[in-house]
Parts: C-alpha cells; sequence; structure tokens
C-alpha cells in the first residue's frame, strides 16, 4: 500500500492551497484530492483521526515531566477504621 499523509489547508485561488503545516515526507510528483471540509460529525471517524493529529507531539522528558507534575499534586490518604 502507498504511503499519504493528510494535510489540511485553505484554497485561496483556484490553482494555489496554503498549508496548515509543511509536507517534507514527498519530492517528486503527488497526488492532491480536494474535499470541502465542515463541521464533522461527533464520534466519526474523520473526527477521531481530526482529533488525533491535534495533539501536541511529546517527547519521554515531557512525560516525565508530567508523571511528576502528577505525583508532586497526588495528596496522602489516610484511612481509619473504626
Amino acid at each position: 500500500m502507498d504511503r499519504a499523509i493528510v494535510v489540511r489547508g485553505t484554497l485561496s485561488d483556484p490553482s494555489h492551497i496554503e498549508l496548515e503545516q509543511p509536507v517534507s515526507d514527498f519530492h517528486g510528483q503527488i497526488e492532491v484530492i480536494v474535499r470541502p471540509i465542515g463541521k464533522l460529525a461527533a464520534g466519526s471517524p474523520l473526527a477521531v483521526l481530526d482529533a488525533m493529529r491535534a495533539l501536541p507531539d511529546v517527547d519521554a522528558d515531557d512525560v516525565d515531566e508530567l508523571e511528576r507534575m502528577i505525583d508532586a499534586g497526588k495528596l496522602m490518604v489516610i484511612s481509619r477504621i473504626v
């Protein structure tokens, strides 16, 4: 199967598309499929993919820092048996 990337953009005139992010993975001839996007139905496959694409890129250091912050914010729970 051929590899593909989905990048959104804005059609600025009939022959120009301004992309929201750069495409550096491909060189040479490509195929472009253009379709309008509107509000995606919540829970639809396209809405899920859109949400996943919107997630920030994080590295292991970011995850470690988040875990440290979560641990620092935890309160000790003292249970008392009567």
